[in-house]
């Protein structure tokens, strides 16, 4: 397991470089004035944070130490696959309910079906949450989002 998420870091780190070489080359503007690479150029630097973190876990990882795998039924497919499944729900409403109900219904999913939350947290998120990308990508950045029916 340790030799298999070396090499996953080493590729995914590889791919994080090249999308920040990608947005770099696009041009990445300023903070207030964001160029068509920045959004790729921070997206490639996260990337590029967490492959190096499994990295890092990998190294330190005693040789006979196991991680959790696919094979050995750690992986909880029926929690993956009904999160794609709302996934693609949010896709298809969001434009219909709009950005603000759409993406507190979503995150209320997954405060309460993946990781089991009480509800006053699960709501107190998904409102907090919400608000909070609202206000960075309508109110400062001046991006639009669906309205939806509520207008």
């Amino acid at each position: 397991m340790k030799k298999k998420d070396i090499l996953s870091s080493l590729f995914w780190m590889a791919v994080g470089l090249g999308v920040c070489y990608g947005g770099y080359d696009l041009e990445l503007g300023t903070l207030r004035d964001p160029g068509s690479g920045f959004m790729f150029f921070w997206v490639g630097l996260i990337m590029i944070g967490l492959s190096l973190a499994v990295l890092v876990k990998a190294v330190r990882m005693k040789p006979d130490q196991k991680g959790g795998g696919l094979l050995r039924g750690e992986v909880r497919w029926a929690k993956i696959l009904s999160v794609l499944a709302v996934l693609v729900l949010y896709a298809y409403v969001f434009p219909h309910l709009g950005f603000i109900l759409s993406t507190v219904l979503l995150l209320l999913f997954l405060f309460k079906a993946v990781e089991p939350q009480k509800w006053s947290w699960a709501v107190l998120g998904a409102v907090i949450s919400t608000l909070t990308a609202y206000g960075v990508f309508q109110l400062w950045l001046g991006t639009q989002l669906p309205r939806g029916f509520l207008g």
